[in-house]
């Protein structure tokens, strides 16, 4: 699935126009799924028309940045069919940062300090957590509150889900 992005923006006049239309600048093959930046949200960026578009950084980090918001959308490759391309899987790492959440011990298990919302655009997907797990298909929405979890494709065909991760303080180590 290929995302179409649609951005709106003021002009110098203070008149809504579209600043961007089309496929999103941050796409990322991660081996295991493939990672589409939609936005960032940075409150520690000034508000700029003339900022960098946040989705064609070069490195893209896991969690939002604090007190900011991120959305992107993710289409998980089923487990059988997963690269181990060493290169791919290189790229993967030095482009898309998930600082200290990966749980070694639990490949794939991981946690944020923040609160997601999931939603299940085509496909089905199994969430692992600690105790149990959940299969989940088109239309399913997970909210996902700062706990360590997984997501498993165990089906033969990809699924694309669609994530908004908010950094809130009711979520935060800090």
């Amino acid at each position: 699935m290929v995302t179409r992005r649609v951005v709106t923006a003021l002009d110098q006049n203070g008149k809504s126009y579209f600043k961007h239309d089309g496929e999103t600048p941050g796409y990322l093959d991660l081996g295991r799924a493939i990672d589409e930046e939609i936005w960032t949200d940075d409150p520690n960026q000034p508000k700029s028309e003339h900022q960098s578009d946040p989705a064609s950084a070069q490195q893209f980090n896991l969690s939002p940045p604090l007190g900011g918001s991120c959305v992107r959308v993710f289409t998980f490759i089923p487990d059988a069919l997963q690269t181990k391309d060493p290169a791919i899987l290189s790229t993967a790492s030095n482009r898309f940062n998930t600082g200290d959440s990966m749980h070694p011990s639990n490949p794939g298990m991981h946690t944020t300090a923040t609160i997601d919302y999931g939603i299940v655009l085509s496909g089905q997907i199994t969430l692992e957590l600690d105790e149990g797990s959940v299969d989940l298909n088109v239309g399913d929405i997970v909210v996902q509150r700062a706990t360590p979890h997984a997501w498993r494709n165990v089906s033969s065909e990809p699924c694309t889900m669609l994530f908004v991760l908010i950094s809130s303080p009711n979520y935060s180590d800090s």
